[in-house]
This record gives C-alpha cells, structure tokens and sequence, in this order.
C-alpha cells in the first residue's frame, strides 16, 4: 500500500453486508483494481492482487490467505458491513465466560485464533491474513453456536458500517509520510470528517469519528488507547500491523502462548511456561496490543537477539584469509 500510495494510487471503500469493497484508484480516477473482504485491510489487499500490484509467487500465495466466499457469507450473518471488533469481541467473551481460551500464533502468512472449551477441546479456528480479530471472527463465524449467540448478541447494536452503506458513504485512504490518511466522503463527493492513523482501521476509525458517525463512547475509548499507545513515542514509520505481525511471529517463536480476552477494550495475554509475562490491551485490533507490550513487559527476552543463521565460516586454521 505504502508504494501504491507513493506512485499515486489511493483506495477507495464501501461497505457491503459481507465486509468491505475496496477499489484501487489512480491519480487520474481510473480504477485498476476491486476487491471484496470482511474489512478493509484484506479487501485492499484483494484490490491490490486484482490489479496485479503484487508480483508472483508472492500475489499467488496471498491470495490464498485471503478470506473465501463461504467464510465471508458466515461473517455476514452475524455483523457484517466491515465491523469485526464487536463480533470478536462478543465471541471471545462468551468462550471464555464458559471456561475456555482462546489462542493466537502466528501462522503461515496470516495469524491463526483458535476457540478451546473448557476441557481442552477445539471448538473453531481460522487463520487471518492480518490480524486476530479477522481471524477471530471467522473463526467465530464457522461454529454455528458462536455465530448464534453473536448475531443475537449483538442484533440491538448500531452498526456504523450498515449506517455508512444505507448512506451511500465512501471512505477513501492511502499511506503518507509513514501513517495512513483517512476520510469520509458522502455520494457527492463532500468531505465529512478526516484524520490519521498508524493502521488502516484505525485511520477509518478516526475519520468515522470526525464525521460524526461514531458515537461519544467510541470515540472516548479510542482517544483513551491511543493516549496509551507507546509506540508514538518510538514511531518505526511502519503500521502498527506491519509491527504488531513481526512482534506475534517473534512470540511464536519463542514458544510464548498468547491468549485473546476482552473487558471493555481487546486484551492480550503472553504467557512463558505458565507464567504471565504481561498483557496490553488495543481497542480495534489485537496487534496493537502486542506491539504495544513489547515497550513495557519482558521486552529483553522479547527483543534478544537468536543466533545468525547461515553465517560464513571462519577460514581454517593456518589458512591465508586474504
């Protein structure tokens, strides 16, 4: 996205009940590229693949990553319109109010959440191809009693991406000067409210805000994580899913166990060998919260150094190293 947006491309995005449509769009208007996804990240990246941005095999080997038309459709039935945070959020919530756990890792390309009962046992899991909450909620979407309880969980809740689609609101970003700008246009092309972000979702989120569309708890609870966040005092010039993938693969690594809970904002917990190492909390995406760990729990273990692999060897003994 960061060299689309350099060449002077920028997306475009409505919602739809089963996530979002993102259009690549060039500086003269021109669409080259459409994708279909349960958010926006995914659904840029569909766009992305579509305009044959991405070279091979890299281009064949994400979109396999990305979410199938049967997982979508289960998506949409329990919230759909590009809002995964609530539906994650419902999901994990219940499975852990009953007992269970919910794990995350890093898997292949993408990030796998896997829901576990109370004695152990797998009751759904899906792999992401960026973040926990995606995979959370498809994971949620393929159990029929999650998807049950979370439609109906969450069936008296405003959910701003339908607002957005009944309105006929487009939301338009690109990544500039090391963050994504954000805004919310109406059919006719007026700018209802902007702002910025370290991620995509976030930058929507903000912008949502600016517009009004979002409401007065949303935005407090927003502006109070971000008020948090370390990783603005360290800024990388990367997104905070960019950091948050190489923070979760890094645990994966290390044999970490990372659980997924949720009390009032998404929460993760890092385990070594039972013990806690320590948690952080994000409000849009698990990554964040991951990212921002690793600045205030056990970043020394987190951050040391593995042996170089591959390393040349030393010339031997007696031999002209010249």
């Amino acid at each position: 996205m960061a060299v689309a947006s350099e060449l002077g491309f920028h997306v475009k995005s409505v919602e739809v009940p089963e996530g979002t449509v993102c259009e690549l769009v060039s500086s003269s208007g021109e669409v080259i590229g459409r994708g279909l996804d349960i958010t926006w990240s995914p659904a840029a990246l569909a766009a992305l693949l579509d305009a044959s941005f991405i070279p091979d095999p890299w281009s064949r080997r994400l979109k396999e990553s990305l979410t199938s038309r049967e997982d979508m459709e289960k998506v949409k039935e329990i919230f759909g319109y590009g809002r995964i945070v609530r539906p994650a959020a419902a999901a994990t919530a219940k499975v852990l109010m009953e007992g269970g756990r919910v794990e995350v890792e890093r898997s292949g390309l993408g990030v796998r959440v896997a829901y576990y009962d109370s004695e152990g046992g797998l009751i759904s899991e899906a792999v992401g191809v960026f973040c926990p909450a995606c995979a959370a909620v498809i994971a949620a979407a393929r159990s029929s009693e999650l998807r049950s309880y979370v439609r109906e969980r969450l069936s008296g809740e405003i959910n701003t991406g339908k607002v957005k689609a009944e309105r006929g609101l487009v939301s338009e970003f690109r990544w500039k000067k090391g963050r994504v700008e954000a805004s919310i246009k109406d059919s006719g092309g007026r700018v209802l409210g902007s702002n910025i972000g370290c991620c995509t979702a976030y930058a929507v989120v903000r912008a949502e805000i600016a517009a009004g569309l979002a409401s007065s708890r949303v935005a407090r609870i927003l502006k109070a994580y971000c008020d948090q966040c370390a990783l603005k005092h360290l800024w990388l010039g990367k997104s905070i899913g960019a950091v948050g993938n190489v923070v979760l693969k890094r645990l994966s690594e290390l044999g970490y166990k990372a659980l997924l809970s949720y009390n009032s904002y998404v929460e993760v917990e890092v385990y070594e060998d039972g013990k806690l190492l320590g948690f952080r909390r994000g409000t849009l995406c698990a990554l964040s919260a991951v990212t921002d760990m690793i600045f205030r729990a056990g970043p020394v273990k987190i951050v040391k150094p593995s042996p170089s692999r591959d390393f040349p060897e030393p010339p031997s003994e007696g031999r002209n190293s010249e």
